[in-house]
């Protein structure tokens, strides 16, 4: 006869408490996760926004003026010899493409002009976020502003 404790493998409920387990924990790591890839995407724009931002005011400091306002999604001339237009035209962090806006609507902020992400995807809820932990915490004002529900983001130049 066989002895009964020599059996072998779990049993369907230890599986099914193991796997209850599992589903909890990572329930509760869900938000943490989605706060850190947030996180990590407000880091990376504020980044080549710093990196944009530093080589428009070197073409103003060597041509005596920004350039002028480019199209969406357009690279902008001008800059051609102080950005490379690969990383001007792929896809921001926060979705959309980057445009150039010249003086006239920053001025109205005390800027010399705007990196702008038109057509973002992020949710404003999101916005606000990454405006609290990278600027001011205030969407309208500060280095990053957000217009048109989070559709259209500016990275100010100062």
């Amino acid at each position: 006869m066989r002895n009964v404790t020599d059996r072998r493998g779990f049993t369907l409920v230890e599986i099914m408490i193991v796997v209850t387990i599992i589903g909890i924990l990572a329930t509760l790591a869900l938000p943490a996760f989605q706060r850190v890839t947030l996180r990590t995407r407000g880091t990376a724009f504020l980044s080549e926004g710093r990196v944009f931002s530093e080589a428009f005011i070197r073409y103003a400091q060597e041509n005596g003026e920004f350039p002028a306002a480019s199209g969406r999604a357009t690279f902008p001339a001008a800059m051609a010899g102080y950005i490379k237009e690969e990383n001007w035209n792929r896809t921001t962090p926060l979705g959309g493409n980057y445009s150039w806006d010249d003086r006239r609507r920053a001025r109205r902020s005390g800027h010399n002009g705007a990196i702008m992400v038109t057509r973002g995807t992020m949710k404003m809820r999101e916005m606000r976020l990454i405006d609290t932990w990278l600027d001011d915490g205030n969407i309208r004002s500060g280095n990053i502003q957000v217009r048109s529900g989070g559709s259209t983001i500016y990275y100010m130049v100062e």
